[in-house]
């Protein structure tokens, strides 16, 4: 392979993980439990204290009793810190890879590649106005 095809295979891989770490939190799902009175669930709203988490996609389909729920966000918890610094780090990577590449442009490509760029930020914000 050549040294191009080897920076473009990195680049891939770590986008990937960046994607998927960044996005392993906001994908969970939850089951709301139904009531079967209006009172009880008026009741229930009254004494629901703030919710401390999420609970793993398709967790909340599982019928959890407030003792798993709390040990699950226990155990998210204690990991936070851990995948935090993980997140940070691929961050750096990715920076510090994205600056090497860019490294080896010449000053047109490098005025080029800025266009392009800014080009489909442009369009990403259009598009997400839109919505």
């Amino acid at each position: 392979m050549t040294p191009r095809k080897h920076v473009n295979l990195l680049l891939a891989v770590f986008t990937g993980i960046a994607i998927t770490i960044c996005t392993s939190d906001t994908l969970t799902a939850q089951k709301k439990e139904s009531d079967t009175s209006k009172s009880s669930a008026t009741a229930k709203k009254s004494v629901t204290k703030k919710s401390k988490g999420r609970v793993p996609p398709h967790y909340g389909k599982l019928n959890l009793t407030k003792k798993q729920r709390d040990k699950i966000y226990e155990i998210k918890a204690g990991y936070k810190s851990q995948l935090d610094n993980l997140k940070k780090q691929l961050a750096e990577l990715t920076q510090k890879q994205k600056s090497e590449c860019e490294g080896v442009l010449t000053a047109s490509q490098k005025s080029t590649l800025d266009k392009i760029l800014a080009d489909v930020a442009s369009k990403r914000s259009k598009k997400t106005a839109k919505k």
